[in-house]
């Protein structure tokens, strides 16, 4: 709730008078929509259930979702099966949808409750809950990609204006530091990079290729060492030398080596972007690479 800036109330107590309280403030602040988020139930449990049905009995809800965990497999069946039956459902939300287990559990689910999977997370942030779509997660599922959500993904996440002056950067041969770092948060921004590679056709190959790697903290290391830069070093990358590298690494809590290593990488957009920014033989410029193209 507070990543995405979204009011909340908690309290102590019985379950159902928190949620009372809860609808009582958020018609005090004028909220139109409350989600009460109850305890997360991973097997069949007779004294949460109870609660459940205490707390829609108290406050009957539009809509009652099933949030099951798909890397518990047929024991999310079986809680499905008991929620369905004891409480209601008016539709399911898939998580870990990213992980080895993928959606098999999303097929029994839907025959287990008789009800629809609304939404599928894909990883831990707030943009890694999407809609589930039955044929994309069938593709995702066979290996083959699922290009139409990523490209959804990217007509939500990424700055278009922003993405428009990078580009003019990388032609013009000028890419700063800054356009570095928006790359960064543009491509953070649309999810984790694992979630992103199943969505892309033949991805599950170059997700072997990244076992073990943790990309997203690399990204946090070098969004660090931007930051630690002057506004003029960014702006001018030819001017971090021995010296300012080392205050630059002392500044992000990284070795020298590691500053080096980003160097390169900018080095490396900049000669791709060279490359593909040359007019082709037709007489027609070809794409700008992105961040996400370098490695």
């Amino acid at each position: 709730a507070e990543q995405e800036h979204v009011a909340f109330h908690t309290g102590e107590g019985a379950v159902e008078t928190i949620a009372l309280a809860a609808v009582a403030e958020a018609r005090r602040v004028n909220c139109d929509v409350v989600v009460l988020d109850t305890a997360g139930r991973t097997h069949v449990d007779a004294d949460l259930m109870a609660e459940l049905k205490r707390v829609k009995a108290a406050l009957p809800a539009a809509e009652t979702l099933l949030v099951a965990d798909s890397m518990t497999g047929q024991e999310a069946v079986k809680v499905g099966e008991a929620f369905g039956r004891e409480v209601g459902v008016d539709g399911v939300i898939m998580t870990k949808l990213d992980g080895d287990a993928r959606g098999g559990a999303a097929l029994s689910l839907r025959v287990a409750t008789g009800e629809q999977i609304r939404f599928a997370g894909t990883g831990e942030k707030p943009a890694d809950l999407e809609v589930f779509h039955a044929e994309r997660m069938a593709s995702r599922i066979l290996g083959m990609g699922d290009v139409l959500s990523l490209i959804e993904k990217a007509g939500q996440t990424v700055d278009r204006e922003k993405a428009a002056e990078v580009e003019r950067h990388l032609r013009a041969g000028q890419l700063s530091f800054d356009d570095f770092l928006a790359q960064i948060r543009q491509l953070r921004g649309m999810g984790s990079l694992e979630g992103l590679l199943d969505m892309v056709p033949g991805g599950g190959q170059l997700k072997g290729q990244l076992a073990g790697a943790n990309t997203e903290l690399e990204m946090k290391r070098m969004e660090a060492i931007i930051l630690s830069m002057t506004p003029r070093e960014r702006a001018h990358p030819e001017l971090i030398d021995g010296a300012r590298k080392k205050r630059i690494a002392r500044g992000s809590g990284v070795q020298p080596a590691d500053i080096n290593r980003l160097l390169k990488a900018r080095d490396a957009m900049q000669k791709m972007a060279k490359q593909f920014g040359a007019v082709n033989r037709r007489g027609k410029p070809v794409g700008i690479p992105r961040l996400g193209q370098i490695g």
